[in-house]
């Protein structure tokens, strides 16, 4: 049976999409990551490249605050209603073009069924796991953005860029369907999950599917995107579009005060003696490598005897679920695999 597949575009679905990436900038998770943030424009066409509106985000006020408090875990995300209706108005004055994204729906609707066959070859248990597909076509942000579901089957909602093709589709596909299994089962990191999906992408059976019915795509691997070195220029940019919105893309975002680890100033509270312990350790030692050992003596030193791998992975979780939660990306937590943890400050 063919799985339905919706494209949904309204101002509506516009103006949550601003939401969701105004909260990745807000909450750091572009900046730690590597991604470039340019303002939305003609010239900014590039895969690698966050496109994101120069509006007068002044006249919402505390704009940035709340787009920090936005959940965003799921597509749609949840937004009140109030300044959705703001970002609307804003969205409304600019008077931007509609994406256009005619081309790239009828070729998925010829290549769909094809890519979905190969998707459960390679990947036997998610057959049936994906009901319908509900593509929202955008000018900003990343390339596509996804709800993460942990239990199958399931709908999925996808925000596309009206520069991108069914590659980036597929992409977002293939990344729902691994991503819970890649940090729930075996700890992996964010960008771990990516390089999967990449390699699945690029390399696997689907790509000749890929390249049947789009030959010439304009699709860069995300780590690719992020790893991309000739971009000095796009950086010092990107820097100044941060400072045009009023946020510093250079300050430190944690520090201590009186042995109290803060995030941008404000006194985090709620973390555990452990969690304390090893968090003031990463700001200490921020930017370098905290190894496993030394997490291990802070987490097991009333039982050595206790000691465990995944308890480790399990307690840097929690850590990055806890800055999720005081309103900055738990990316900020990167992982060293083999070898530790470093606090990107």
């Amino acid at each position: 049976m063919k799985i339905k597949t919706k494209w949904d575009y309204s101002l509506e679905t516009e103006a949550l999409r601003l939401v969701h990436t105004a909260h990745q900038i807000a909450v750091g998770f572009y900046k730690v990551n590597n991604f470039i943030v340019l303002p939305y424009g003609p010239d900014y066409k590039d895969p690698s490249i966050v496109t994101f509106p120069d509006l007068p985000y002044f006249k919402i006020p505390r704009f940035w605050e709340k787009a920090k408090r936005v959940e965003v875990k799921d597509v749609p995300i949840k937004a009140p209603r109030a300044l959705v209706e703001q970002v609307k108005n804003l969205l409304n004055e600019a008077n931007l073009p509609e994406p256009n994204y005619t081309n790239c729906q009828k070729t998925w609707d010829n290549a769909q069924n094809a890519i979905l066959a190969e998707t459960e070859k390679i990947m036997p248990a998610k057959r049936g796991a994906v009901k319908t597909i509900t593509i929202y076509p955008t000018l900003f942000g990343t390339n596509t953005s996804f709800n993460r579901p942990s239990t199958f089957p399931v709908d999925l909602y996808l925000y596309l860029r009206e520069d991108q093709g069914i590659h980036a589709i597929t992409e977002a596909i293939l990344t729902s369907l691994t991503r819970s299994d890649v940090y729930d089962k075996l700890d992996g990191t964010w960008q771990e999950s990516e390089i999967l999906v990449d390699w699945l992408t690029i390399f696997s059976p689907l790509s000749q599917v890929l390249q049947k019915y789009e030959p010439k795509p304009n699709f860069l691997p995300t780590m690719k995107q992020v790893r991309f070195k000739q971009r000095g220029e796009l950086l010092q940019k990107s820097k100044e579009f941060y400072q045009k919105l009023g946020l510093d893309p250079t300050a430190n975002v944690f520090s201590l005060k009186r042995e109290t680890p803060t995030i941008f100033g404000k006194q985090v509270e709620d973390f555990t003696i452990r969690e304390k312990e090893i968090f003031v350790l990463m700001i200490n030692k921020r930017n370098q490598l905290i190894t496993v050992d030394e997490v291990a003596n802070i987490l097991f030193k009333d039982d050595e005897n206790a000691f465990s791998l995944q308890a480790i992975a399990k307690a840097i979780q929690r850590l990055r679920d806890k800055l999720e939660e005081n309103g900055v990306s738990g990316s900020f937590i990167q992982t060293r695999r083999g070898q530790g943890y470093i606090l990107v400050n």
